[in-house]
């Protein structure tokens, strides 16, 4: 049995938690560190890994590992569970962001955790994914969003068919299309509400609507979207997660519910409602 260990490089503000967490599991499993990483440290911490702890792709996580731990924030954890979105293996993160909600473990209760992940006291929450066509000639996956959005300062007109009927033309900076994973990140921000992990739907958030009665708009997982935006910059710029792209504005997209899911790890007394109270402070009196 092994675990695997996934971090952004060129972050040093996670390096110490790092070799901690590196430390307290090869004291008690075998461990897959992500290479390019221990690149990163090995030399500065003399830190010793050997070639058959290291891992580097997809490829590399074989039927003995048990999860992948991400440290890191939000994006961080986004990345590490990219990785094993075929290969079935759960992820949990170890929070050192600011206000990450996909982390959920903390430093001062690792030791625990650790262990329960050991005796495989835990469950896996199973996330949809979205499966976006027409970008490239492969279809791309998302764990938290879509993002489409202007390229310049005018505004853009964005057409959105939901199963082959018309929904709307927002005239807007742009569109967000969220699984209910990504409903705390940017989809949040945009003004979209806070939606259960569990919940079968997808949410249609507008970026500063023109049309200030436009709003967002949930919609069951089995739909499927069909999105087609005019700039005058004849460009539009396409997230996916924490990747972009820049495109033609002709391009056509479709968004639905990808057949894969990704694997989130649920330990002992945690859960969604507990993060939400302890990020947001939801019933806390800040009256002094």
């Amino acid at each position: 049995m092994k675990i695997a260990i996934y971090s952004r490089t060129g972050n040093v503000k996670q390096e110490q938690g790092l070799l901690q967490l590196v430390a307290a599991l090869r004291s008690k499993t075998d461990i897959l560190l992500y290479e390019p990483i221990y690149q990163q440290i090995a030399e500065k911490y003399h830190l010793q890994i050997q070639p058959s702890e290291l891992f580097r792709a997809a490829a590399d996580l074989t039927s003995d590992v048990l999860c992948m731990i991400s440290v890191g924030g939000d994006g961080t954890m986004l990345d590490a569970a990219a990785l094993t979105i075929n290969s079935r293996i759960p992820i949990v993160g170890l929070s050192t962001g600011r206000l990450g909600f996909l982390p959920i473990l903390e430093w001062d209760t690792l030791n625990t955790a650790i262990e329960n992940i050991l005796h495989k006291n835990f469950e896996v929450e199973q996330r949809d994914l979205l499966l976006i066509q027409g970008l490239q000639k492969n279809s791309v996956m998302a764990i938290n969003d879509i993002c489409i959005q202007k390229r310049g300062s005018a505004i853009a007109e964005i057409n959105v068919h939901i199963d082959n009927e018309f929904l709307s033309t927002y005239w807007a900076d742009g569109l967000i299309i969220s699984t209910p994973t990504g409903s705390t990140a940017y989809s949040l921000s945009a003004g979209g509400p806070i939606v259960s992990p569990q919940a079968a739907c997808f949410v249609v958030v507008p970026i500063a609507p023109h049309n200030l009665n436009m709003r967002p708009i949930v919609v069951p997982n089995s739909a499927v979207l069909s999105i087609d935006m005019r700039t005058r910059s004849g460009k539009i710029v396409v997230g996916i997660d924490s990747k972009e792209y820049e495109v033609p504005a002709s391009t056509q997209l479709t968004v639905q519910k990808a057949p894969q899911q990704v694997g989130f790890m649920k330990l002992p007394h945690t859960n969604f409602y507990q993060i939400l109270r302890e990020k947001l402070l939801w019933g806390v009196d800040t009256r002094k």
